[in-house]
């Protein structure tokens, strides 16, 4: 390869992203002025100031606009939260604190999160794998360390806990989404943590 060629390279990616960054700030400036429903691709790329082929080369839906800036929020706290982790004395201390930031989120956007959620699960039902990334890998630090302290077992794949975390975690956000005022995101993120870590059997080990 010649030297050039890695520079253009980097030319190019470089202005692939300042393009897609320049479209999902056109469609939340739209999104937050009209609402989803009424703001069309055409609207998007005309706001973007890029061709339609364009915009479309780079997303195939507006539900993937919004996605892909829930992703660059999951992005942005997977980074200022990370380090923090072993501060946290416990297991169950690490998993509240992330939630609870996770959640702080779904409330302060509960439009633009159940847009991504809503994507994510329809990719999902139409066969497309489940992807790991931003708070999974929180997630996955979480079961390294406690495992580490012998608070987690280690005889289940990391990979099957941090998605069943994940899912419920989901399931939770999606309940709240539906009818805000009838749950408590707080309460339910602890019994989630209580649940993940202790299983369901009683005291008494009765289920």
């Amino acid at each position: 390869m010649e030297a050039g060629d890695g520079l253009s390279e980097g030319r190019a990616e470089r202005k692939k992203k300042e393009t897609r960054q320049k479209i999902i700030k056109a469609a939340l400036d739209l999104i937050q002025r009209q609402g989803f429903d009424k703001t069309t691709m055409e609207q998007i790329a005309e706001e973007a100031d890029v061709a339609r082929k364009t915009l479309y080369n780079h997303f195939p839906v507006k539900e993937a606009i919004v996605d892909e800036y829930v992703r660059s929020l999951s992005r942005r706290f997977t980074q200022e939260t990370y380090a923090k982790l072993p501060n946290l004395p416990d297991t169950r201390s690490r998993l509240l604190e992330t939630l609870d930031k996770v959640y702080e989120q779904v409330e302060i956007n509960p439009e633009i999160i159940g847009i991504s959620m809503g994507y994510r699960l329809k990719n999902m039902l139409q066969g497309e794998e489940y992807q790991s990334g931003g708070t999974q890998s929180l997630i996955a630090e979480i079961i390294r360390l406690g495992r580490q302290a012998g608070e987690i077992r280690q005889d289940i794949k990391a990979e099957l806990l941090v998605k069943q975390l994940d899912i419920l975690r989901g399931a939770v956000v999606m309940d709240w989404l539906n009818n805000p005022s009838g749950i408590e995101l707080r309460q339910e993120m602890a019994l989630l943590v209580d649940l993940f870590l202790n299983g369901a059997a009683g005291k008494d080990g009765k289920k």
